[in-house]
């Protein structure tokens, strides 16, 4: 389960049926005078559907009678939420009443509820009272679920001024000649390393996350965690230093992509200290491995504390303003970066690095465009004015005649980054098309990519987002890593993507094999062979999106490297979710997917 968004799910379910604040400022008076129960509110109204919901957000998929249910109860449990903390109530009050509902969403373990709760319920009280005006219950809503709930048209009005008329016009992609030279780049993202990890601790605890102190020994050898790791948990620092090694040894790569997430999903026991030590083991197993090689760097959602809520330095966010993360990340990645990029870093987590002549990389704190960071209730339009920036930074990037990488972590066009954050930024993309030749992320820890069209007549594909598959195999996949192929080794470089190829090991036959042999690393898939594209460019992607949604044994195929062909992988997302993911950049706009795959 999402634990990191664990108190907003039990905000949803303090009433399902406020239908306007008075309703819901009785029923929090209720509550708060202790008159009535949560379980007694909630006993006579069908939630069945809801714990479901829980455990697979946000790509679970449910009809739109369940969402309607979902967004009312979203509405009036909010609404109770805000209305308890402007009522007085004390912090531990929200937190006794938000335990009461663990149970009823699927949390058994008390101490994953208590925990979670203690984390985030601080965070909450501030952001509430702190708001200005106070945030709405029909706000937050349409922010966590999205189009069609609530406030959603308003959260979204907002735009970023983009100068439109100096666009150059779209330079055609050609392949480069045969025997041009290329390099190599490592990308890994979503490692989330488990320093507690135990061998021998139990896979099946009941808990969020196994493997681990808390889980407690195993009932059975075929139960307990293995020396390398297990499907069911995260990855051990070791078996992350031999991937490491496996890279080095087997590959020669100019530079080093890192795009985030650290920390284990155990964000019930986590802390700064935590947190901050699961990034130094990443960042020291690197460079012991990696003394010389450059490494750039984008951060993730579970480096901050409690994870997912980061504010932007122009709201008040008290003492959980950023510094603490920015200047702890600023420090451990000073010997990989310039004076003035972790410069940049401690003032806004982003940066922008002139890596060669002619070739930029732009970093984004992706973090802002989160639709379960809480801080972004008190400011949802361009949080931290990271899109502003990054509007600056191509400006002067297309004014010098330079290519850009966009290095970051979050994709725009999911359900968790906010729907007019994905649009504005899909516009920005598009004004940027000559410039911006490569993005890379990673946060869904699928194989995946997004496929960006004009914003004009939607029907020319302009950009493509590649989404590399994770290093943990928490939640049924395999260890994963992606070398990529660019067009790079000469004067007249284009940085273009040419091919992207994926490694991977067997985690179970690692296991069996035992600790004293290494795994056996093979490549799983090379996109040109294996999904037989022409190039690498857009209007391939584009090509590619509708052959897998036509070809059912070109579909089984993508669907085996889209889970790292991971033996433990439970698919909760349709065939339909899945191939609409490729083609939608913001959340809000779903023409593309109803053009190939017809109206729902």
């Amino acid at each position: 389960m999402r634990l990191d968004i664990l108190l907003s799910f039990c905000c949803l379910l303090l009433v399902t049926n406020a239908e306007n604040e008075e309703i819901s400022k009785d029923l929090s008076t209720s509550l708060l005078n202790g008159n009535q129960t949560v379980q007694e509110y909630l006993q006579s109204h069908d939630l069945k559907f809801l714990p479901s919901v829980f455990q697979s957000w946000p790509k679970v998929s449910i009809s739109n009678a369940e969402f309607d249910l979902t967004c009312t109860a979203c509405q009036g449990g909010v609404g109770a939420m805000i209305d308890l903390f402007l009522l007085g109530a004390s912090v531990e009050q929200v937190e006794e009443l938000a335990r009461g509902l663990c149970t009823l969403i699927g949390v058994i373990d008390m101490g994953v509820c208590n925990g979670a709760i203690d984390n985030y319920a601080p965070q909450l009280q501030h952001i509430v009272t702190h708001s200005h005006p106070h945030v709405k219950a029909a706000e937050v809503c349409a922010m966590l679920l999205g189009k069609g709930c609530g406030a959603w048209e308003y959260v979204n009005e907002w735009t970023v001024d983009i100068p439109h008329g100096d666009k150059p016009e779209p330079e055609v992609i050609t392949a480069p000649p045969p025997g041009t030279p290329t390099t190599q780049i490592l990308h890994i993202t979503d490692l989330h390393i488990d320093l507690n990890y135990e061998i021998g601790s139990s896979t099946e605890c009941g808990l969020p996350m196994c493997c681990s102190i808390g889980a407690g020994p195993a009932p059975s050898q075929d139960k307990a965690a293995q020396y390398w790791g297990d499907y069911n948990c995260d990855l051990p620092a070791w078996t992350f230093r031999n991937m490491m090694e496996q890279v080095r040894d087997n590959h020669e790569i100019d530079y080093i992509m890192l795009t985030g997430d650290f920390p284990p999903h155990d964000v019930w026991l986590q802390s700064r200290q935590q947190n901050m030590d699961a990034t130094k083991t990443v960042v020291d197993i690197i460079t012991e491995v990696f003394p010389d090689t450059q490494v750039v760097t984008s951060m993730g959602n579970h480096e901050t504390f409690p994870c997912n809520n980061l504010p932007a330095n122009d709201v008040n966010s008290g003492p959980d303003e950023p510094s603490w993360l920015y200047n702890g990340l600023a420090e451990m990645y000073s010997h990989w970066l310039p004076e003035d990029q972790i410069n940049q870093i401690r003032e806004r987590g982003a940066y922008s690095l002139k890596l060669r002549p002619g070739f930029r990389v732009v970093s984004i704190n992706s973090p802002m465009c989160l639709s379960y960071n809480f801080f972004t209730w008190m400011d949802w339009s361009d949080s931290g004015n990271m899109l502003e920036w990054l509007l600056d930074q191509l400006m002067e990037a297309e004014s010098a005649g330079d290519r850009v990488h966009i290095l970051s972590h979050v994709p725009p066009g999911g359900l968790d980054c906010l729907g007019a954050w994905g649009r504005e930024f899909t516009k920005i993309i598009n004004r940027f098309e000559n410039t911006v030749v490569g993005q890379f992320y990673g946060h869904t820890h699928n194989d995946e990519f997004q496929v960006f069209y004009d914003t004009e007549t939607n029907s020319r594909a302009t950009n493509v987002a590649f989404v590399s598959p994770s290093v943990t195999t928490h939640a049924g996949l395999n260890p994963a890593y992606r070398i990529f192929t660019l067009d790079s080794g000469h004067n007249n470089a284009t940085y273009r993507v040419m091919n992207h190829d994926t490694y991977v090991f067997n985690m179970a036959e690692a296991n069996a094999a035992g600790q004293e042999a290494n795994p056996e690393w093979y490549r799983l898939a090379s996109v040109k062979e294996d999904l037989e594209t022409e190039a690498m460019f857009p209007e391939q992607w584009d090509k590619l999106v509708r052959r897998i949604a036509e070809d059912e044994e070109m579909y089984k195929k993508w669907l085996r490297f889209y889970n790292n062909d991971g033996e433990g992988f439970v698919d909760v997302e349709t065939k339909r979710d899945k191939i609409c993911n490729l083609v939608t950049t913001s959340n809000l706009d779903k023409r593309k997917c109803e053009e190939i795959l017809g109206p729902t």
